[in-house]
């Protein structure tokens, strides 16, 4: 087990391997679903974002209290419905970093417990979403399903494709960020 947030960010940084620096201040490689959670929530997530794009977030945030941000019932496959949640709550981190309010903060953490609970890593993705979410926390368990995020990424050689390689050095920098 990782045991400091300096040790995953230094193991992250490997697995990533050498490369040119992606650009990881905008808009990941591929946002899943255009109407999905995270084609609402990455928007909102950049630096520059607009205040309708912000606005747009803090309503799909607010839409679905203890739950997950989206119904599973609208994908075809519990795969991508995972991945498109995994990746909004990666999209929220940084929209929390970067416009912090207490209800965004609340409801970053209400996800993480909320995929904890709901949510097994190993059954959806091999792309390291919201990882850093996961890590950051400290405890065995959220540390465990951050690690099964790392794992499969790796397992399946998914570090060397570019969407997954931009996820784990943007998880680098919001672990770096704090």
């Amino acid at each position: 087990m990782l045991s400091s947030i300096n040790d995953w960010i230094l193991h992250l940084q490997g697995v990533a391997g050498p490369g040119a620096m992606p650009d990881i201040d905008g808009l990941p490689p591929a946002v899943l679903a255009g109407g999905g959670p995270d084609g609402v929530l990455w928007p909102a997530a950049l630096a520059g974002a607009d205040a309708a794009a912000v606005d747009a977030a803090d309503r799909l945030l607010a839409a679905r209290p203890g739950q997950s941000l989206s119904d599973i019932a609208g994908f075809r496959a519990l795969e991508v419905w995972t991945e498109c949640e995994l990746s909004a709550l990666h999209a929220l981190s940084r929209l929390v970093r970067l416009r912090p309010t207490p209800a965004r903060v609340a409801r970053l953490e209400e996800l993480r417990a909320w995929h904890m609970e709901h949510t097994q890593p190993d059954n959806a993705t091999n792309r390291p979403w919201a990882l850093h979410v996961f890590a950051r926390v400290g405890d065995p368990e959220s540390a465990l399903y951050a690690e099964t995020l790392l794992h499969n990424v790796t397992a399946s050689d998914a570090r060397h494709e570019p969407l997954s390689r931009w996820i784990l050095l943007d998880c680098v920098r919001e672990l770096t960020a704090g």
